[in-house]
């Protein structure tokens, strides 16, 4: 006698919806679909909830990652719920032709796209410092991190200092000028080891005249 064995394969299931959350949570929030008494439907959806909460990595505490798992719920149930997402707002789905807007890079930073979006913020933060030598050496470290953000971006080994300071100068209308009495190689190597000098100018003058010290004979 013959033996039958009744497998179900994944691909005669139904089809999931947001496939990293698995089959077992969209068969929860079906099954909460169910749910006639909307107090019940409310606690058993935000079980569901937190448990998708624990399976997906992010700042857990933020109310905009919250706002994203409630979407994903209300998408996973076609957005036939009646539990209310903490903000009050149930979510809608978007129009079929929905087409996303196209993002243009600012225009301001078209040519110097290569240093980065987070330099023009370094600028501005200095532009507004008071004159003194914390500002140099801010302007130098700024000057710095240009020189590695264009070695990373040029396939030029060879990156000329002129290049770094005419394009801060150009970059901020004149405002910030790279300090002379700065090493941006030197900077550069702190920067690597993590050590950033309090001055240094100071360290730029230790490692010019080193006299190797005379080591006393034993008698």
């Amino acid at each position: 006698m013959e033996r039958t064995l009744n497998i179900e394969y994944n691909s005669e299931k139904e089809k999931l919806i947001i496939s990293e959350y698995g089959r077992h949570i969209q068969n929860l929030i079906k099954h909460a679909q169910t749910i006639e008494d909307q107090k019940e439907q409310q606690a058993f959806v935000e079980e569901i909830v937190e448990l998708m909460k624990k399976m997906k990595i992010g700042n857990k505490k933020s109310p905009e990652y919250k706002e994203k798992i409630w979407m994903h719920v209300y998408k996973i149930a076609d957005y036939n719920l009646k539990a209310i997402p903490p903000n009050g707002i149930i979510p809608e789905p978007k129009p079929k032709d929905f087409k996303p807007g196209k993002l243009e890079y600012p225009s301001a930073e078209k040519h110097y796209r290569h240093y980065g979006h987070l330099i023009h913020s370094l600028m501005d933060k200095a532009i507004e410092m008071e004159d003194g030598v914390k500002k140099e050496q801010f302007i130098a470290l700024i000057g710095a991190y240009m020189k590695m953000a264009y070695k990373t971006w040029s396939s030029d080994v060879y990156v000329n200092d002129r290049t770094i300071k005419h394009d801060l100068e150009k970059m901020t209308n004149g405002k910030l000028i790279f300090p002379e009495e700065y090493s941006m190689d030197l900077l550069l190597d702190n920067m690597r080891e993590s050590k950033i000098p309090k001055d240094p100018r100071d360290n730029r003058r230790n490692n010019k005249k080193r006299k190797p010290q005379k080591r006393k004979q034993k008698r």
